[in-house]
């Protein structure tokens, strides 16, 4: 038996707003932060919350910041980070999984280590956009821990069979 959570339109979700960001300001941000050159959505989100200073909560990058101002790139940064936790809060457990496994080659880092690393530490939790809801952040996180169960079980399926 299958089930899935329908969590209706993606504009639903509170997550902050980013009605004031204009195209251009998502495009400018998307081509400064080369976006596109990372392999799936969960890369992205993992790469713009490593720009946000932990204490401030403020996004900085030194291009971006210095083409559009501190202010204009902070907001900018931020919308962009939004929209991808949103995307994310619509994408099947399945695919955290398989963006998670395509992040893991994309790294080209030790897949236990990386999997034992995310499951102990749950650095995870700290890439959730600021402003984002109890409720939505706690939905990322279950799904990246299904996901680190998945990968997991998988990997000991094939090492040890059933």
């Amino acid at each position: 038996m299958r089930s899935e959570v329908n969590l209706g339109s993606t504009r639903d979700l509170t997550v902050g707003s980013t009605d004031s960001l204009s195209s251009s300001e998502v495009a400018t941000c998307n081509e400064e932060l080369a976006l596109d050159d990372f392999p799936n959505d969960l890369t992205r989100m993992l790469y713009l919350a490593s720009l946000r200073d932990c204490n401030s909560g403020r996004y900085l990058h030194p291009q971006l910041s210095q083409k559009l101002g501190v202010d204009e790139a902070d907001h900018a940064i931020s919308a962009c980070h939004q929209q991808i936790f949103r995307k994310l809060l619509n994408t099947p457990a399945s695919g955290y999984a398989l963006q998670l496994e395509e992040y893991i080659r994309y790294t080209r880092a030790d897949r236990s280590v990386v999997l034992d690393t995310w499951q102990s530490l749950q650095a995870y939790r700290s890439t959730i956009p600021v402003h984002a809801s109890a409720l939505y952040s706690e939905l990322f996180c279950l799904n990246i821990e299904l996901a680190l169960t998945i990968l997991k079980d998988s990997r000991t399926w094939v090492e040890e069979g059933p």
